[in-house]
């Protein structure tokens, strides 16, 4: 089952790097672009908390500013919480801390 998530989590998302440090997720489902960033950008916040970095969602996607090493943290993050999102249609607070 977790090989068709994976497969479904890579046909929703596309990644796109930036040369200053920034790193675009793009969203192919609003649905799940909605329940990712959380009820007024909640969710992004606390990742931002977090992690120390800032996120932005315009649109259909979510613009990540960091450094490489937090960029790939939150990369991470973003997929794991589409999975959850998926799998059990909302995001919790401790899949976030997660």
């Amino acid at each position: 089952m977790s090989s068709l998530i994976e497969k479904n989590i890579n046909s929703l998302l596309k990644f796109v790097y930036s040369d200053n440090n920034s790193l675009s997720v793009i969203f192919h489902n609003n649905d799940l672009l909605m329940g990712v960033v959380g009820e007024f950008n909640k969710n992004l916040k606390a990742l931002e908390k977090l992690t120390g970095s800032n996120l932005y969602s315009r649109g259909n996607s979510i613009l990540i500013k960091s450094n490489p090493e937090n960029n790939e943290i939150l990369k991470s993050s973003i997929q794991f919480l589409a999975n959850q999102f998926i799998i059990n249609g909302q995001i919790e607070e401790k899949d976030i801390l997660s």
